[in-house]
């Protein structure tokens, strides 16, 4: 598949990553669509790329929201060869706080159902919806989730962690069910990535100590994601696999 001219079904593209992602997009010749749930970051995005991108809000972790948006981009008349489930939230918690005392010192519930709601129910509802479409029109499309290294397990990320570890199974339970109709689905795991969220979350000290623990001795960059991105949409040989952007830091 060659990007240039391809529709592209892009969540989470009003900030971080997301936002990077879909500047690239453009550029590279792609036809974009985003959904984010930011309508300024999503009214932002149209301001940058003009009429290169078309934009839809959504809280994607609502399975409501997902059929209606699903129909909302349907009508408008964009049809998708790739989708890019990118949106998502972190969330660092221990299981048990040893500090707190009483029902705060366990993992909150509500935190763990806002975290899989968010980072996998998103990822399950949405490309359910799209692949349907697909399979109804013969269409041999590709699905490129996010995920991360802590999908591996991370201490103190207990949600975060399960929900990426989510995000990879169901990439290769699909890639197994539905490569034979020809559709193809890889996950992206980036380690820490140079952005300003990144910066804001970390003290410069804590920075220097996970750049010495990389083995490239530095943090990712955005368009090191980027890259894997457009490697996975244009091989048509690559599916149910997970490409891991980090460094080498969980060699």
């Amino acid at each position: 598949m060659t990007l240039a001219g391809t529709r592209v079904l892009l969540t989470g593209g009003g900030s971080g990553l997301g936002r990077h992602m879909a500047q690239r997009l453009a550029e590279d010749g792609a036809e974009l669509a985003v959904i984010d749930r930011d309508a300024e970051a999503c009214a932002a995005l149209r301001a940058a790329l003009g009429d290169s991108v078309q934009t839809f809000v959504a809280d994607l972790s609502e399975a409501a929201q997902v059929d209606a948006v699903v129909q909302q981009v349907q009508a408008s008349g964009f049809a998708p060869g790739v989708l890019v489930n990118n949106a998502g939230v972190i969330h660092s918690e221990p299981l048990v706080n040893l500090l707190a005392r009483g029902a705060d010192r366990v993992h909150s519930r509500e935190q763990w159902r806002r975290v899989m709601a968010i980072d996998l129910d998103s990822v399950f509802y949405l490309t359910g919806r799209i692949v349907d479409g697909w399979l109804a029109t013969r269409t041999k499309g590709v699905v490129v989730s996010v995920s991360s290294i802590a999908a591996r397990g991370n201490a103190g990320q207990s949600a975060y962690a399960a929900a990426k570890a989510g995000v990879e199974a169901l990439t290769r339970s699909w890639a197994k069910e539905l490569g034979p109709m020809g559709l193809r689905f890889v996950a992206l795991a980036p380690g820490f990535i140079d952005t300003a969220s990144t910066r804001a979350a970390l003290s410069p000290a804590a920075l220097q100590r996970l750049q010495q623990a990389v083995p490239l001795r530095r943090l990712g960059t955005p368009e090191a994601v980027y890259l894997a991105l457009r490697q996975a949409i244009e091989n048509d040989y690559m599916t149910g696999t997970v490409l891991e952007i980090d460094g080498g830091l969980v060699l």
